[in-house]
């Protein structure tokens, strides 16, 4: 039961990314290539929310690049949590739930200069970079003319791309349901409250499954 649900959001995940994947061998303009400008082209198409530019940063298999799509559904969702909250109860409400461990919900920086502070080390073809906070390091590498991120380096150890966007996907699901629920009458604290993120999440998994899920999205915010 549990491989055909991952099978099955893998292979609509597939869908998604099929148009998008036409083009990642495009070369980009003359003066805007290397591993630096393609970590600020992924970033800014992550704070846009541009599924086909985020997705054209990036090379690996198909099942890889459903891993990376996974990350940016999350990133999506966990903003659109931090909107609703914002938008409904305030900065100060947002601020007491992270006080209060509710971590899971990461906001990648929104800075359009972030990537500044990253530290490019390139060896020919290959380069990486390292993230200020992050302890696992992003890998590049040349394909096809252009810079891209190698989606293979977002796999947690132990798992497969495939298992990964599957748990991340159920993630994204679960937020987007919290999100929701914020300020609905009847329940105003209750997606506050902060177990509710895990508790939401738990209830799309089959039993046995939260400590992967959980390494899945404790490994996406490590980078």
């Amino acid at each position: 039961m549990r491989c055909a649900r991952i099978a099955a959001v893998v292979a609509a995940a597939l869908m998604l990314i099929a148009p998008g994947c036409q083009n990642t061998r495009d070369a980009v303009p003359a003066g805007e290539g290397g591993p630096r400008s393609a970590l600020r082209q992924w970033h800014q198409a992550l704070l846009r929310g541009d599924r086909a530019e985020y997705l054209a940063s990036f090379a690996g298999t198909e099942e890889e690049l459903v891993l990376a799509l996974a990350i940016f559904d999350a990133v999506q969702v966990n903003y659109r949590f931090y909107n609703a909250v914002v938008a409904k109860y305030g900065a100060d409400a947002w601020k007491a739930f992270e006080g209060a461990g509710a971590a899971r919900v990461h906001l990648w920086p929104r800075d359009p200069g972030w990537t500044a502070t990253i530290t490019v080390v390139r060896t020919g073809d290959f380069a990486v970079g390292y993230l200020p906070r992050a302890r696992v390091p992003m890998h590049l590498r040349e394909d096809g003319g252009r810079w891209r991120i190698d989606a293979a380096s977002l796999i947690p150890p132990g798992q497969t791309a495939e298992k990964a966007a599957y748990y991340l996907f159920r993630w994204s699901a679960a937020l987007r349901e919290l999100a929701q629920r914020v300020g609905r009458p009847g329940e105003p604290a209750a997606p506050l409250r902060p177990d509710a993120p895990r508790g939401a999440l738990e209830e799309k998994l089959e039993a046995g499954e939260l400590k992967q899920a959980d390494e899945a999205i404790h490994y996406m915010m490590m980078h």
